[in-house]
């Protein structure tokens, strides 16, 4: 079993984790729903550093799902402190720098490495 999805199964109920998009730089907060009666799980991922909030969901059962997911984006963190959340997680200014981050004639903004260090992920 991948290293990231026992990270997602292992969650404990009422708990997030987050998670970035390794193309956009998009950063999701994932929470997993188990069902008992079901036998299987439900992803529920809302976007944080985008203008307008967005939520996605996804059945553990459909495999292709999930494993689109874990190939796309990359676990950051489980607990972040304040500060963390504050001026990484939930920045939309440096998603913004990053999406627009052709640092040309003027142009202001940061490189895919300057922003992936911000991050610091945790492996």
């Amino acid at each position: 079993m991948n290293k990231n999805l026992k990270k997602l199964i292992n969650q404990k109920k009422g708990t997030y984790t987050y998670w970035v998009n390794k193309r956009s730089g998009t950063i999701h907060m994932v929470g997993v729903e188990i069902s008992e009666y079901w036998k299987n799980f439900k992803l529920t991922m809302s976007s944080l550093n985008l203008p307008y909030e967005r939520m996605y969901f996804t059945k553990g059962s459909d495999k292709n799902s999930v494993g689109r997911f874990l190939k796309n984006y990359e676990f950051i963190c489980e607990k972040p402190d304040n500060e963390f959340y504050i001026n990484v997680l939930s920045n939309k200014k440096l998603k913004s720098e990053f999406t627009w981050g052709v640092k040309t004639k003027g142009r202001l903004g940061i490189t895919k490495e300057e922003f992936f260090s911000k991050l610091k992920i945790k492996g």
